[in-house]
């Protein structure tokens, strides 16, 4: 065991991202527990306070995986000393632009859903991401998530480096996805919610070299999933969305 723990933190730094993402998932899956219908999905629109609460413990659960190896790199290339300070400063300039960009797409989703009704506003939402997966510049995008920059090695030069980063990092992605995020967040199911993350993850680790017939369908599939969960919500009126109590919080 303490050689496990010793080569995780000499070989991967990123552990503290890992562990992150990893209580954002629990505190989601704390909560499906408690209310078996997130797991298939809810109509519910949320108040803005708890939508911004809400998009930051999912920007930490779907989008923390996607940038494993930029945190592992910005630990390794930052002085022993501040190797983790330098991770965290990345993950709040990424975590800061995911949770504005997912507390508006909860926003937008829950006044599509009012408008339209929870479920023709799932296709709606799922139908816009797949024609943003099928569009020729995607892959390129994705490749640039990838990207690194130049960190300074101590100070607030140092901070201000790895935060600047974690930002850029964050609007690169954003570009990628932000009509998946959207979608999913209509539908509000955990089970959705992990097999994006899969996805999202899947495609990272090959570079972006997803073809983009492949990226469409699977998205497709999400949608479909989506809206075949949605019949199996009870006691939900996808027409009439309710707004959750407080008590519900993340």
């Amino acid at each position: 065991m303490t050689t496990f723990v010793v080569r995780t933190h000499w070989y991967h730094p990123e552990w503290c991202a890992v562990a992150l993402a990893a209580g954002a998932w629990a505190s989601l899956v704390v909560i499906a527990l408690a209310e078996p219908g997130r797991l298939l999905g809810s109509p519910e629109v949320h108040p803005p306070l708890h939508a911004a609460s809400h998009s930051a413990v999912m920007a930490a659960a779907m989008m923390v995986p996607f940038v494993l190896p930029q945190v592992a790199h910005v630990a390794q290339h930052s002085l022993w000393s501040r190797r983790y300070r330098a991770a965290l400063g990345y993950l709040a300039g990424f975590l800061a632009v995911w949770t504005v960009v997912a507390t508006a797409s909860l926003v937008a989703g829950g006044l599509l859903v009012t408008s339209l009704g929870w479920r023709p506003a799932i296709v709606a939402g799922f139908a816009v991401a797949v024609a943003a997966y099928v569009s020729p510049a995607r892959r390129r995008l994705v490749r640039q998530c990838a990207m690194t920059m130049p960190l300074a090695p101590r100070g607030w030069r140092a901070d201000r480096d790895c935060v600047r980063y974690g930002v850029a990092t964050g609007r690169r992605c954003v570009a990628t996805c932000w009509v998946l995020m959207t979608a999913v967040m209509i539908g509000h199911g955990l089970i959705v919610m992990a097999a994006a993350t899969v996805f999202g993850v899947l495609e990272r680790r090959r570079g972006g070299d997803v073809r983009r017939l492949e990226g469409g369908l699977v998205v497709a599939g999400l949608g479909l999933l989506a809206l075949a969960l949605s019949y199996g919500v009870g006691g939900g009126d996808p027409v009439s969305p309710t707004v959750p109590v407080e008590h519900h919080s993340h």
